[in-house]
């Protein structure tokens, strides 16, 4: 089996627009998180177990439509996007 997208959504953070992508592996059973800027290569992303509890909250919550969740997932790559994990 392999990944799914579940849902997608455009999102403004600082007056950029983002693509938030949610997919879902389901026999590995993991979700991951993309953010792109659709302008440039500018991305970043995870894959989010449920030990992840704070990100798969906010996954889910995306999922069941709150549009806050979908303002966080999107506000956190674009900090990732800006402030790299070295």
């Amino acid at each position: 089996m392999s990944e799914k997208l579940v849902a997608r959504k455009g999102v403004t953070v600082n007056h950029q627009e983002l693509e938030v992508s949610v997919s879902r592996h389901p026999g590995e059973r993991f979700w991951r998180v993309a953010v792109r800027h659709p302008v440039g290569p500018s991305a970043t992303g995870t894959a989010i177990t449920s030990d992840d509890y704070f990100l798969h909250h906010l996954c889910q919550s995306a999922l069941g439509g709150e549009s806050s969740a979908w303002e966080s997932l999107a506000r956190w790559g674009h900090r990732r996007m800006n402030h790299p994990l070295w």
